[in-house]
């Protein structure tokens, strides 16, 4: 179970900047990626994974001594390339209509916020797992796209996780959800948080105060054991 768990913690941290272009190191690399978009998403998907993995195995050292530094290599990567409103409006489901423009805000607030906590948590359990980004085919819709991977584990084990991204406005590639073992982290977490919003007794306030991924990711991860 707690293997399964570090994988997953692990694979979400890498495939965070997985779904945009290569922005790990600085600024003008952002600014690179939005002016000129990579229109694959296999080549977004492996130029990222490549550039995270080289900056973990550069600077465990100094990232495992300082939280901050964790939650700073996170942030940078999850903030500019994934869609967090699109994705906490699918976690919400059925309550993202019921809840006001402030309730929606705080709760996209709150839902990057967890995930930064958990991915921050997570990374130092990397430990130079094989990864491979499989072939993309691309679909009917052009501005969809999934992009699978292969994560072999040090037992030799290996586990499928896709990525299913989609092209904004400005051409650039954003994460919207993730499979890992066929198990959709997104209905997970939309599954937890009505369950949150039930426990709150419909009280979306107290529900989203509440709000952990970490109950959520347990939850699959009893599913799989």
């Amino acid at each position: 179970m707690k293997r399964l768990m570090g994988l997953m913690i692990v694979s979400s941290v890498i495939a965070a900047p997985a779904f945009a272009a290569v922005a790990v190191n600085a600024s003008a690399s952002v600014a690179a990626v939005v002016n000129a978009p990579e229109a694959n998403p296999q080549v977004v998907v492996q130029k990222s994974i490549d550039n995270l993995v080289a900056r973990i195995v550069k600077e465990r050292k100094a990232l495992l001594k300082s939280p901050a530094a964790l939650s700073a290599l996170v942030d940078q990567n999850i903030t500019p390339f994934v869609d967090i409103p699109g994705i906490a409006r699918g976690v919400m489901g059925q309550y993202f209509r019921q809840a006001s423009p402030e309730q929606r805000d705080r709760f996209a607030t709150t839902f990057k916020q967890s995930l930064i906590r958990t991915y921050a948590n997570g990374l130092a359990g990397y430990n130079n797992q094989k990864i491979v980004v499989k072939p993309y085919t691309p679909g009917a819709d052009m501005n969809r796209a999934q992009v699978d991977v292969e994560v072999t584990l040090e037992s030799g084990t290996m586990v499928p996780v896709t990525f299913q991204m989609v092209r904004d406005g400005s051409g650039v590639w954003k994460a919207r959800n993730l499979i890992i073992n066929g198990l959709n982290l997104g209905l997970t977490f939309r599954k937890r948080f009505a369950d949150v919003v039930e426990q709150s007794a419909g009280n979306l306030d107290k529900a989203i105060t509440a709000w952990s991924p970490d109950a959520a990711t347990i939850d699959v991860v009893k599913a799989k054991s």
